[in-house]
């Protein structure tokens, strides 16, 4: 019987990780057997900042699930209820800063995790130095001005 997943990558008190950053790598595999159901890059949209970093959320409220926001979806056929590992890695555009998470749930066949979405979280940052640059030549002693760019994933 097909079942939907939806899953969606969000990076620790931010916003969803997408497009812009490479997304995330999403892989789900059956935990009995190991055998992978199916993987994929999330892409889309970061998401409605209103949403995500201004409202209160309250339980049942729609945060993630706003239009061109970031997502992996995915059929899966299923014969019987299915304890499964879904993974999560990125940003994939900056591997300096790739984190990953892992969390398991139960598939039942025909009931679709769609709306929000099955959700992961990653925390870290994507630090970028600006100054100097990586091509610079440093002496000993020379006393350097370092300058960095620093966001959430």
């Amino acid at each position: 019987m097909t079942t939907i997943l939806r899953v969606r990558v969000v990076s620790c008190d931010a916003k969803i990780i997408g497009s812009l950053v490479g997304g995330c790598r999403i892989t789900v595999r059956d935990v009995a057997t190991k055998a992978l159901l199916a993987e994929g890059i999330q892409v889309g949209e970061s998401g409605d900042t209103k949403a995500i970093m201004q409202t209160p959320h309250k339980r049942g409220s729609i945060v993630y699930d706003t239009p061109g926001a970031a997502c992996f979806e995915v059929a899966l056929e299923l014969e019987q209820p299915t304890l499964v590992k879904i993974s999560a890695e990125g940003p994939l555009a900056f591997p300096h800063a790739l984190q990953s998470a892992t969390k398991t749930t139960w598939l039942i066949p025909g009931e679709d995790v769609v709306g929000e979405g099955f959700v992961l979280e990653l925390n870290g940052f994507i630090v970028d130095i600006l100054q100097p640059h990586a091509v610079d030549v440093l002496h000993s002693n020379e006393k350097v001005c370092l300058e960095a760019g620093v966001r959430l994933l």
